[in-house]
């Protein structure tokens, strides 16, 4: 017997189902999507059957559990990260404290969410020139920017349509999220 196979409890069930309405509240699906998958975790057996619903959302599917992917949490201290782009999430929280995270030299048809949340603290992201820039975020009495380093002679550059995309969300309180174009 397969791993997908192998049958699925109420409890993964119900976090499958917390992952949809995670996504619903961040803008991810749309409320007739989510009630249609919703409608489909709470009928799937197996994890073959739950697999699906989850699919282009940010989880991970350990053994039978689904469990949500975590984010990276940064308080008091400074966190340089470079994470991976097949992941397609990146949540980070920063609380008094930095996080510098690496996107730079994403491949051609790469998308990332990056959910940088701050309280008193800084999200710094870095990418490269000719990345399609997406800010979907909030700010509440905090800053968000993007700071674009151009070298001499360098002029607008019209992006091609499989340029990596990142998106940028999340809230900053009292704090700075920043995007900086390499």
């Amino acid at each position: 017997m397969g791993e997908l196979e192998l049958r699925i409890s109420d409890t993964d069930r119900d976090r499958a189902a917390a992952v949809l309405h995670t996504a619903v509240g961040e803008g991810r699906l749309s409320w007739d999507e989510h009630g249609e998958r919703l409608e489909g975790v709470y009928a799937a057996r197996t994890r073959g059957e739950l697999q699906p619903w989850l699919a282009d959302l940010p989880v991970r599917l350990a053994g039978t559990a689904v469990v949500p992917e975590q984010p990276l949490r940064v308080t008091l201290s400074k966190v340089r990260r470079r994470p991976d782009p097949a992941s397609r999430t990146v949540n980070v929280d920063v609380t008094l404290g930095a996080a510098v995270l690496d996107l730079c030299g994403l491949p051609a048809g790469t998308e990332v969410d990056v959910v940088a949340n701050s309280l008193l603290g800084k999200v710094e992201v870095h990418v490269s020139r000719g990345t399609r820039l997406i800010d979907t975020g909030t700010a509440s009495l905090g800053k968000r920017s993007v700071v674009e380093h151009q070298p001499r002679g360098w002029s607008s550059v019209v992006l091609p349509p499989d340029a990596p995309v990142v998106r940028i969300g999340g809230h900053s309180m009292l704090g700075h999220v920043r995007v900086t174009v390499r």
